[in-house]
């Protein structure tokens, strides 16, 4: 894809199925990437790999500012990061549900707001922030993810039309279910129907590198007029 050939670019979550993937996917388009999450990611391919809690401001700023000394600053961010509670709600702990909202929408606001200084100083930078089909649709039994999610979404629409104009591009991803090594799990030992599978049209779950490639399509300069986007690759979910 055009403009992505040696970007600098920051992925928090970076260990998990969707953020290795894009990890990967960025490495093939010739980025010099940045990886941090809870746990360092092995790869000798990436030019940087810090472990940081996006929940917790000073371990952002430290592993950011550590990233940022490695190559000399940050183009892009994929703020992937995120965690799910699946449960009635009526069960649901006050822990839990304030867990959720800080890994989604607080680490993204924490990793946003620490590398926007930067983008505006070089007049331009590309942001991906993770929403998912909860963000624009109900179903049972994820009130705090959906929460999460939704506020992300709204965040990203707040920045990229406060930025926009600034040559900062922020948009959100929307995946539909997605076969990580989590999801393939639970298909494992599935008993029964899989009712959340029936809901997309398209017969199937996405492959990691299929959301991989949007991000790094929205990254890219050929997504150069899209800004405040929720991009929907969900399999037809969101329109069933």
């Amino acid at each position: 894809m055009n403009g992505l050939d040696g970007k600098r670019i920051l992925v928090t979550g970076a260990t998990g199925g969707i953020g290795r993937a894009i990890v990967d996917r960025l490495l093939a388009e010739g980025c010099r990437v940045l990886a941090v999450d809870m746990v360092r990611l092995e790869d000798e391919r990436v030019s940087f790999s810090g472990v940081c809690d996006v929940t917790d401001e000073a371990s952002v700023d430290r592993a950011f500012s550590e990233a940022e000394a490695a190559v000399g600053g940050i183009d892009g961010l994929v703020a992937t990061a995120g965690i799910q509670v699946s449960k009635p709600t009526h069960e649901l702990s006050l822990e839990e549900f304030r867990r959720v909202l800080e890994v989604s929408a607080v680490g993204t606001f924490l990793a946003t707001r620490r590398v926007l200084p930067g983008m505006l100083e070089a007049g331009a930078g590309g942001i991906v922030t993770f929403g998912s089909t909860a963000a624009v649709g109900a179903a049972p039994e994820l009130a705090s993810y959906a929460a999460a999610k939704g506020a992300v979404l709204q965040y990203t629409r707040s920045i990229a039309a406060e930025y926009g104009s600034r040559g900062i591009r922020a948009n959100c991803m929307c995946p539909g279910g997605t076969m990580t090594p989590m999801m393939r799990e639970i298909d494992a030992h599935r008993v029964g129907r899989d009712h959340f599978l029936e809901r997309h049209p398209i017969g199937r779950y996405a492959e990691p590198a299929e959301i991989a490639a949007a991000v790094a399509y929205l990254l890219s300069d050929d997504a150069s007029f899209v800004l405040g986007a929720a991009m929907m690759v969900d399999g037809g979910y969101s329109m069933a």
